[in-house]
This record gives C-alpha cells, sequence and structure tokens, in this order.
C-alpha cells in the first residue's frame, strides 16, 4: 500500500494506493507505530476488498490508544505482531495479537557496548 498524507491534516491519510497484485496471497503490512489503527485497518481491509488471502500487521511500538483494539479485530486483520516496548495492559490484549519480547535485542546491545563491540552488528546489512 502506498500513503500520502496532507500536510495540513495531521494524523490523517488522505489516499491509499494498491500496489501490485495480491490476488490469493498473504499480505504483510509493517509500520513503525499503531495509535488508533485507522490507517494500517483501512489498507488491511483494502487489501482484503482486493483479494489477500490474508493480512498480517506488524508494528514495532503498540500505542493502541482509543478505538485501536477493535479496530484491529476486525475482518481485515488476520493477526498483529508488535514488540513489547510499551506496556500493554490486559484491556490492550486481544485474540490476534502477538507480542514480541525486545528483551534479547537489548542484551545483545549492552553486551556489545561492554564488550567494545559495534552495535551495527545487530542489524545486518546495515553497516
Amino acid at each position: 500500500m502506498h500513503k500520502r498524507r496532507d500536510p495540513d491534516v495531521p494524523n490523517q491519510v488522505t489516499a491509499h494506493e494498491l500496489v501490485g497484485d495480491v490476488q490469493g496471497r498473504t499480505c504483510l503490512l509493517v509500520d513503525d507505530m499503531i495509535d488508533t489503527a485507522g490507517t494500517i485497518v483501512a489498507a488491511a481491509a483494502a487489501l482484503k476488498k482486493n483479494g489477500a488471502a490474508k493480512v498480517i500487521v506488524a508494528a514495532t511500538h503498540a500505542i493502541f490508544s482509543g478505538p485501536a483494539v477493535e479496530r484491529l479485530s476486525s475482518d481485515a486483520v488476520d493477526s498483529v505482531v508488535v514488540t513489547n516496548t510499551l506496556p500493554l495492559g490486559p484491556e490492550k490484549r486481544f485474540d490476534k495479537l502477538t507480542v514480541l519480547s525486545i528483551a534479547p535485542l537489548i542484551a545483545k546491545a549492552i553486551s556489545a557496548v561492554f564488550d567494545d563491540d559495534s552495535v551495527n552488528s545487530l542489524f545486518p546489512g546495515h553497516a
């Protein structure tokens, strides 16, 4: 999906464009954070409308404010994967949600710093 934002309207996407053929495919939508989930669920719905078999949503930061949990629980989204960079109380948890721990990554980063190694080595291909 390609999204555009109107610079005069904060936090609102003005256009979605589907790129490529999604018919019968599993699609992965990746974003840095999910706040109210309006943008990502609209993209998921567009993918499903165009024949996607499955839509998986992934993000680093799960803010999940307002209607996010309800939106992400809709039929447009098959599963949601986020990290635990922010605490998620029980009211923000739902059946389709998987939360991955960043603890191993943080531990490796701390070890690299103490051992005078490169933290870049934690991210292969990004020297």
